[in-house]
């Protein structure tokens, strides 16, 4: 019989394409694997009533931790950003896939970017640290709060009287969304994209990182994931959780 392993994810569409990212680098490697997904709801998906302005980490990952450790999944897959900086006792990120853009990506109806959008321009974002890294370069901007999914972001820009929202980079490429000459098209609406500097918009800790988290007992698993495994940038997010954007 084959060996089967299990990937234990999110169900938003961007968790998902990252899992089928994770699987076709395994199965590249190890074809003869026998690969399964399990979608797990986690404490951000399942309620809106979440303030994510208090930090997300944890939100995203305790309950498909918590699966991990009862054996229900082989390998959690993260988005690395979401991890809280403290491992999980008995867990540990064994490897990461190569990492994407750092960078947060404006999404606008507005051409030009951030420096010409309107005074007193609406800006939707649930991001603490964008919140501010925006009224650093804008004290004028009205900031609102968004939650939702990649797809479900984009909808909201497109039915809100609100000018821009701010995204990162990383989903919108892994979703097959890459701005195209700095515009992107979305369900019949056009809008416009513009690359915030990390210089300036310092990213999150870990973004653009698909971390794989396992059992630290499970040898074999270990080896698998090892197999696809970035150690530059692995090594990136164990030296700095926090702010790591090398």
């Amino acid at each position: 019989m084959a060996e089967t392993i299990v990937l234990g994810t999110r169900g938003s569409e961007l968790a998902r394409a990252q899992a089928r990212l994770v699987e076709k680098a395994i199965q590249t490697l190890r074809p003869e694997l026998q690969i399964e997904t399990k979608i797990i709801d986690t404490k951000g998906d399942k309620t809106k009533a979440v303030d994510l302005r208090a930090g997300r980490k944890g939100l995203f990952t305790a309950e498909i931790e918590r699966a991990l450790l009862a054996g229900d999944v082989d390998v959690a897959v993260h988005s690395a950003k979401d991890l809280p900086s403290e491992t999980s006792p008995g867990l540990e990120i064994a490897a990461v896939l190569s990492r994407a853009q750092i960078s947060d990506a404006l999404i606008s109806k507005h051409p030009r970017g951030l420096g010409s959008l309107p005074r007193g321009a609406a800006i939707a974002t649930g991001s603490v640290r964008r919140r501010r890294q925006l009224l650093w370069q804008r004290a004028d901007l009205r900031l609102i709060d968004l939650r939702g999914n990649v797809p479900t972001r984009l909808r909201k820009l497109a039915d809100n009287d609100w000018d821009a929202i701010v995204l990162a980079r990383a989903g919108l490429e892994r979703l097959g969304r890459s701005p195209a000459r700095n515009e992107i098209s979305f369900e019949g609406r056009r809008f416009f994209s513009e690359t915030l500097p990390s210089e300036i918009f310092l990213p999150a800790g870990g973004q653009g990182i698909i971390a794989l988290q396992v059992r630290n007992n499970d040898q074999t698993t270990t080896a698998i994931v090892d197999l696809v495994n970035d150690r530059e940038t692995l090594l990136c997010l164990r030296r700095s959780e926090s702010f790591c954007v090398c």
